[in-house]
């Protein structure tokens, strides 16, 4: 049977066993799985394979075969080169049991590895003397993977898991090979034969999962709540007592498979017996469907077509646009949008101001700027019935990552407001139960922009909204007057003269401290809203969310750097020159793909590795900080490609 939605969506494979993966537009498929996946294993001294279960450092390890060069990268370590034909001496190696013959890396790795992981242990490659047999369904061989060619995972079935857990995991702590979409969770328990794409596969059983998947993908650190293992054994337990996600396959022919394969269910088998589970699901934003909550979400490009303009306040205007599709998004993301100005290509990131719960249109704010050249041609220029291009959405500032908190204040100022109405709109729509404070700051009455909305999201939540705001302009206390007599009888709305400060935080929130605190504006009143936050709360409990936001910020000359040398290690290019570049537009001059969204240092679509060599951050780049990385990314030397310069000889893992 052939449903039209059920595709595959992602193709990885591990060079090394407990290595990182290597996700792939299309693979070659051999008997023993995808061409080149866990053809490599790492082994102690006396030739038992280690996994990233006994050493988790193996997760950090990227490893790339390029014809007969195999190379190793490691955060703080020199990328190693070996050659795979020099590679003569066989060793005989154990793997889980199995007893197999295979080729002994050398010297030089077994001196990287040993100092990398600190222990001593030597890498092995499979050779044309090892064998290892199939253990689990119809005969045939494996390399080096646990127990099957290849695992199948479904991307509904890790949203089922995600709903009973606090903290979400990501599909790659599962290390699946293939990932199907269109079906419903846990569908692929009952296959027993399917075609992906021209290549049918036999479904052998299910898999059971073990600590590997508590530990980070890119880290290997473990989750102290040792989840997801820990909810799939209350959730996922087999009658033998094990935890049970995703299906080994075994190929019934050679091929070749593509990202975007359809998947065709030949025919089905019992499913695995699952005991009761007792766990409950998580109280969370009822987003609109989607695949999971990572910040980035891709770069998947739409045209828009305005259907109406709004005037909103003084040069403050809001662009509805209607989709084609409804878009999945988060109360407080932006979007990219892509513009021709004057012959130039031009990409400006503006705050989605709309709601997900009104997903079949989507709406931006914009004030216009004196020297801003995209928000002065969107005023002047775009009309009801023109279409541009955006991309995205994409950013980490928007309302679940306010987490648990049951108490908000939103904090805006100028064209910061565009991220609350946002969630104001998504949390009066799905009656949240949140006590929302929202304070803005402007200049005076005609800068206030959603005045009428807001009364109207109040009178829908009640005592669980309150509203302020303060008057930074001449003539305050006349302004805050006028304000007032705006309010259409809203007597518990607060209206304050003069700039935001500790003791008027006091007075419209007193229990600011008990709150999550989202905060968008120009540099100093965030960072005025940050000081007053910490004096409060020296060791709060709830996180202070800031998005960085400013005007337009055309391109600026930048002093040169000098020379450089870039290589990209998976693709083996290079590039070299001399002035200031990102590694953004090198990589675009040598043809290495790098996926992109925003390009001004916000979304982190992006990101990269810095193997080795010095770099610097734009200085036009709009989050000097890099604020979208984690520290762990940060420390394992992740950049953002878009507002990286390299400086001299550097090594990009791409």
């Amino acid at each position: 049977m052939f449903d039209t939605s059920c595709r595959l969506e992602r193709i990885t494979f591990y060079p090394l066993k407990s290595g990182a993966g290597v996700p792939v537009a299309t693979a070659r498929l051999e008997a023993e799985g995808l061409a080149g996946d866990r053809r490599m294993m790492v082994v102690d001294e006396t030739g038992d394979c280690l996994t990233a279960r006994n050493a988790p450092r193996l997760m950090q390890i990227r490893t790339h075969v390029d014809g007969d060069e195999i190379v190793l990268a490691a955060p703080g370590m020199s990328p190693l080169v070996f050659l795979r034909s020099q590679l003569d001496v066989a060793r005989n190696v154990s793997i889980w049991g199995d007893d197999v013959v295979a080729l002994d890396a050398g010297e030089e790795p077994h001196r990287w590895l040993t100092r990398f992981l600190d222990r001593s242990c030597r890498m092995v490659v499979k050779g044309a003397a090892t064998h290892r047999p199939l253990a689990i369904g119809p005969g045939g061989t494996v390399s080096f993977a646990d127990t099957a060619p290849l695992l199948l995972t479904n991307f509904a079935s890790l949203a089922d898991v995600n709903r009973y857990l606090d903290l979400e995991v990501e599909m790659e702590r599962f290390r699946p090979n293939l990932v199907v979409s269109g079906v419903a969770a846990f569908d692929e328990d009952g296959w027993r034969h399917v075609r992906i794409g021209d290549v049918e596969f036999e479904a052998v059983g299910a898999c059971d999962r073990c600590v590997m998947t508590t530990l980070d993908p890119t880290t290997g650190e473990a989750r102290p709540d040792h989840e997801p293992l820990a909810m799939l054994g209350r959730q996922r337990r087999g009658e033998d007592g094990k935890a049970y996600f995703g299906q080994f396959l075994v190929p019934r022919a050679l091929g070749r498979l593509h990202v975007g394969d359809r998947v065709e269910i030949l025919s089905r088998k019992p499913a695995i017996a699952i005991l009761p589970g007792n766990a409950q699901p998580v109280t969370r934003l009822p987003f609109t469907a989607g695949r999971g909550t990572a910040p980035r979400q891709g770069s998947h490009e739409r045209l828009l077509r305005c259907v109406a303009i709004v005037d909103e306040a003084a040069d403050f205007r809001t662009f509805r646009f209607e989709v084609d599709q409804a878009v999945d998004y988060k109360p407080g993301q932006f979007i990219t949008l892509l513009l021709d100005i004057d012959g130039e290509s031009v990409r400006r990131n503006y705050t989605i101001s709309s709601t997900p719960s009104r997903p079949h249109y989507i709406s931006v704010t914009v004030k216009r700027v004196g020297d801003g050249r995209v928000s002065n041609w969107l005023h002047d220029t775009l009309q009801v019935g023109d279409s541009i291009r955006s991309l995205g959405p994409n950013g980490r500032f928007h309302l679940a990552a306010a987490g648990a908190a049951t108490k908000l204040t939103l904090l805006s100022a100028g064209s910061g407001v565009t991220p609350m109405i946002s969630m104001l709109r998504f949390i009066a729509d799905t009656n949240l139960p949140l006590d929302v404070c929202f304070h803005h700051s402007a200049r005076g009455v005609a800068d206030v922009a959603f005045l009428h909305e807001l009364l109207s999201i109040k009178a829908q939540m009640g005592d669980r909204l309150k509203l302020s705001w303060n008057l930074t302009g001449k003539e305050a206390a006349t302004q805050v007057n006028a304000l007032a007599g705006r309010l259409e009888g809203e007597r518990n709305a607060r209206i304050l003269a003069g700039r935001l400060d500790a003791a008027m935080m006091q007075t419209l929130c007193p229990d600011f401290a008990d709150r999550a605190v989202l905060c968008c504006g120009p540099d100093g009143f965030r960072a005025k809203a940050r000081e007053i936050y910490e004096g409060w709360a020296p060791q709060p409990e709830f996180p202070f969310l800031e998005e960085t936001f400013g005007p337009d910020r055309a391109a600026m000359p930048l002093p040169e750097i000098g020379n450089y040398q870039v290589s990209f290690l998976k693709t083996g290019k290079s590039i070299s020159g001399s002035g200031t570049v990102t590694l953004l537009e090198l990589a675009r001059k040598v043809s290495v793909e790098l996926t992109s969204d925003c390009e001004a240092g916000i979304c982190g679509s992006c990101r990269c590795k810095v193997i080795s060599g010095e770099w610097r951050v734009a200085a036009n780049s709009a989050d000097p900080e890099r604020s979208v990385l984690s520290q762990a990314e940060k420390d394992e030397g992740y950049v953002l490609a878009c507002s990286t310069s390299p400086i001299g000889k550097v090594c990009v893992e791409a």
